[in-house]
């Protein structure tokens, strides 16, 4: 079990076991606790993924507060500004009025005009009733050689529907028009963290003629366009899913979503339906069953460097925390605590196996407002076999932040991670951790993995590039 170096406070929640939760909301809603672990990206980062894209938020003070450290922080405020809206805004005048202004002030003042500004409105927006159509369309007509995006940030409505997360991507993918399509061209789009040249996904397509792109090849305006002409999209990022069918279905791409499995049958589903989407041959069996002896060869190694140690994993590291918990604890490596708010579609089947098979493991939202008292100064360990306390192996950094662990595996989204070379990586990846000890103090804070992060924070150097 594990064991606290220093006294347990009642007030800290405990979760709730497998056997007892729900699918797919297992915790009640309540007021929510934001842990300091912001390496996942934000709607700052998503809009400036798009090369020469400018962002200009429409708020008031408070709001404008988080974004404009991001841009900071990231070293892009050059690509953004802010229009201020105060009290007297929505008392004597009209917030059409104050965007469009405001808007058009900023443009009128960069040196260059951007091809295409994302413009983000807000909750006032929403609550004074404001006539949106009209603020873009007013927009277009005094910039017409400019595309505006609408962009929403609008927490109100974040339990709802989509995500603002969810929404910005379908507005992003809207900017690219339908090409003439060229059957070599394939697409891998949705998410914020690219596959390397030599992954496995992007492996199985190069080697097969196709020209695989990814939005983190796109250097220019233009080449982001060019996105359009591609006859396959692939999604492999759950909140990207709607703005990829969308996509494609203006394009009249073939579209496919091939999420990060972490399971033997499911990999073998989704190269058969990735082989038909791109019309080439059946992976070889025999391929297959190489892989799946390295999976477990690699598995077997990383039970026999843990011995026995705890794995905590949290849903920022990876779409499929309980995949990823079913598939160490079936090759005997000790997992007892997931931290995650909601079970995706996609992880039933892990979440049946796991309520079956293992009733003790402890799901805890990391939300919970008295998780704020979890991560102070209470360090998590593990008392082995022989007696002496260890750390425990933390799978994200909100896993590390929680368990104050150093040894934990500094990855969000998957990591680039998918198929069978996914699985090898990351039992490498938690060898890693088991084996050094990182500043999680230090790491976890800073904003957007892969972007660079300008966080003043004391001792550190500037980390991170892109």
């Amino acid at each position: 079990m594990l064991k606290r170096v220093t006294k347990s406070n009642p007030m800290v929640p405990e979760g709730v076991r497998i056997a007892d939760a729900s699918f797919p909301l297992p915790f009640p809603r309540t007021l929510e606790y934001n842990a300091p672990a912001h390496g996942t990206w934000n709607i700052v980062h998503i809009g400036m993924a798009v090369p020469e894209s400018h962002s200009i938020y429409v708020c008031s003070d408070n709001c404008l507060r988080g974004v404009v450290m991001t841009a900071a922080e990231m070293g892009c405020s050059d690509r953004f500004h802010s229009v201020t809206i105060q009290e007297r805004d929505v008392q004597v005048d009209n917030l059409e009025t104050i965007t469009i202004e405001g808007v058009s002030d900023v443009i009128a003042h960069l040196p260059d005009k951007p091809p295409v500004v994302f413009v983000f409105l807000v909750c006032l927006h929403i609550f004074t009733g404001s006539d949106e159509a009209y603020i873009f369309r007013e927009l277009g007509k005094r910039w017409p050689q400019i595309r505006f995006v609408k962009g929403y940030m609008d927490c109100i409505r974040q339990k709802e529907g989509p995500s603002p997360d969810m929404k910005l991507r379908m507005a992003e993918f809207t900017i690219i028009e339908p090409l003439p399509l060229k059957p070599e061209r394939v697409n891998i789009l949705g998410g914020d963290v690219p596959f390397e040249k030599d992954s496995e996904l992007v492996t199985l397509l190069s080697s097969r003629g196709y020209d695989v792109r990814q939005i983190t090849d796109c250097s220019t305006f233009e080449q982001f366009l060019a996105l359009g002409d591609a006859a396959v999209n692939l999604c492999t990022y759950p909140n990207g899913q709607d703005a990829l069918r969308n996509l494609s279905e203006r394009t009249g791409s073939r579209y496919l979503y091939l999420s990060a499995a972490v399971s033997y049958g499911e990999i073998r589903s989704q190269l058969q339906s990735l082989s038909e989407a791109c019309g080439f041959d059946p992976v070889p069996e025999a391929w297959i069953i190489e892989q799946e002896e390295a999976c477990e060869e690699s598995l077997r190694h990383l039970a026999h460097v843990l011995d026995g140690q705890v794995v905590v994993i949290d849903y920022t590291a990876h779409s499929r925390p309980l995949g990823i918990a079913r598939l160490l604890i079936e090759h005997g490596i000790r997992v007892e605590c997931v931290l995650l708010d909601i079970i995706l579609d996609e992880e039933e089947e892990a979440f049946s196996w796991l309520k079956m098979h293992c009733p003790g493991l402890m799901m805890v939202a990391t939300v919970h407002p008295q998780m704020a008292l979890f991560g102070r100064g209470r360090e998590i360990l593990e008392e082995g076999p022989d007696g002496i306390s260890r750390d425990v192996i933390a799978i994200g950094q909100k896993a590390a932040w929680f368990c104050q662990t150093g040894h934990f595996v500094n990855m969000i989204e998957g990591g680039g991670l998918w198929g069978y070379q996914g699985i090898q990586k990351l039992c490498g990846l938690i060898e890693e951790a088991c084996a050094r000890e990182l500043d999680y103090r230090e790491i976890i804070p800073r904003k957007g993995m892969g972007w660079p992060s300008l966080c003043a924070v004391p001792g550190s150097e500037q980390s991170g590039c892109r």
